[in-house]
């Protein structure tokens, strides 16, 4: 069988989990980065990734790495900053780049996955959103991701972006941390806090790839969420409890966006055939506090 290349850009936490998932003998992962030696000093796995030094802001970039063939392309950026300039570089910049280089391919990829975040969706209250919501961003980080969305949408013709809800698991622990703080959000209003284990982040992707691979036509839009979207103070106060911390620990309330207080619907994503792991924030937090 021949090996499929799949190229990770952005490749961080995210990707070199994922390659680490992938069976090797049916991928060769190539990870993207303008500095390879960060990651390797952060000990992601070298046996698993060859690592790659690129620019996603330069097309040409992007085309010299494609240039000896790519199956799949999966982009997972994080900004370098949290400003407007840092969002508009690692998505608005990375997709420009990314659509004309691919567009100038004499092969394109079977498949193209562009990692996005559910904070496109800027609505409040308790109403339900899927993929049929239109995105309302209410700040200037989802106004660039749903502009970077638009940009790499029809770049190859299959293209899927993925929507992630609050990513929690191993090393992404800032709720915990605020809860250990004595940290907790209001009762009222409700504010809904949706969430997917990282776990479950790569076995979608992996999912995705798989099933389009055996010839299944993915949608051109997922979200990527948990099924059991719960209001922040309830999730709070019950990580508390687990955690062996009275009542009286959670002292001071913290009154968080009101973006999260929405609801999010997997439906499509598990009409895929996804089978989550972790489908809700019980068995999620219990692995990763190792509770039984």
């Amino acid at each position: 069988m021949n090996k499929q290349k799949l190229w990770i850009f952005g490749c961080g936490d995210l990707g070199a989990r994922l390659a680490l998932q992938l069976d090797r003998n049916a991928y060769e992962v190539y990870g993207v980065r303008r500095n390879p030696l960060v990651a390797l000093a952060r000990k992601r796995r070298a046996d698993a990734v060859r690592w790659r030094r690129g620019d996603a802001t330069k097309p040409e970039d992007i085309e010299r790495l494609l240039s000896g063939g790519a199956d799949v392309v999966i982009a997972t950026f994080t900004p370098d900053e949290y400003t407007p300039g840092g969002y508009q570089r690692a998505y608005v910049d990375t997709a420009t780049a990314m659509a004309t280089a691919l567009g100038n391919l004499e092969t394109p990829p079977r498949l193209l996955i562009w990692v996005s975040s559910t904070r496109v969706y800027g609505q409040g209250g308790e109403e339900w959103i899927d993929e049929r919501t239109p995105p309302i961003p209410t700040g200037f980080q989802g106004d660039m991701l749903l502009a970077a969305e638009e940009i790499i949408r029809d770049a190859v013709p299959v293209t899927c972006v993925v929507r992630f809800a609050g990513i929690y698991g191993p090393g992404r622990d800032r709720l915990l941390s605020q809860v250990r703080a004595g940290r907790c959000a209001p009762p009222h209003p409700p504010q809904f806090s949706n969430r997917i284990h990282v776990d479950d982040c790569i076995g979608f992707l992996i999912h995705l790839m798989e099933k389009q691979r055996q010839g299944w036509s993915p949608e051109r839009l997922y979200i990527g969420a948990d099924s059991t979207p719960v209001p922040m103070h309830e999730l709070q106060h019950w990580l508390a409890r687990v955690m062996g911390y009275t009542g009286a620990h959670l002292r001071e309330e913290v009154q968080t966006s009101q973006r999260r207080s929405k609801k999010l619907s997997n439906r499509r994503m598990l009409e895929s055939g996804y089978e989550l792991k972790y489908p809700d924030y019980r068995a999620g937090y219990s692995a990763l506090l190792d509770i039984d």
